[in-house]
């Protein structure tokens, strides 16, 4: 099985603005970004940017041809072999994501998506009322932490109604 390299440069603002590649990410609030990059994979190169200085943008195989790429409060993966991609536009900032069975899960910072990565849609989404410090999945139960040390158990199969488990140290 054959992966693709990447590569990840920052641009400036002149440098965005006169290259010619397709643009992730939506572009309403560009006029705000302090950040700018181009991303190459394989033959494909897209640029993008970003509002905050203090983070960088995450970049990681998902699968053989697969990338995902997280930044502020916007997603996106990636294919190396044709050029499409598809992007999301996240309610609360992205934090990181982790490769699980057929998913790509993305951590936001109060809530927690599933993205299939067979039909690149969102199949889950969870909400919470508290910002969300470490996630782990095993034997399908996602447990998460939160900040205030609290921990909830989440079986991933319960589609209807998950049986939420809140743990307290």
């Amino acid at each position: 099985m054959k992966t693709t390299s990447y590569d990840i440069q920052k641009l400036t603002a002149k440098e965005y603005s006169s290259l010619e590649a397709p643009v992730l990410f939506s572009e309403e609030d560009r006029r705000f970004n302090k950040c700018f990059g181009i991303i190459t994979i394989g033959e494909q190169r897209y640029k993008f940017s970003w509002y905050s200085d203090l983070v960088e943008p995450i970049i990681e195989l998902l699968d053989s041809n697969l990338f995902g790429i997280g930044i502020d409060q916007h997603f996106c993966i990636l294919n190396s072999s044709n050029g499409i991609y598809k992007c999301w536009d996240l309610d609360t900032p992205f934090l990181y994501m982790i490769v699980y069975e057929g998913y790509v899960v993305v951590i936001c910072e109060i809530n927690i998506l599933f993205i299939s990565l067979d039909a690149l849609k969102i199949e889950k989404d969870y909400l919470f009322s508290e910002i969300i410090s470490d996630v782990k999945l095993k034997n399908r139960i996602m447990r998460t932490v939160f900040i205030d040390d609290n921990e909830l158990d989440i079986p991933i199969d319960d589609n209807n109604n998950p049986h939420l488990t809140l743990k307290t140290k």
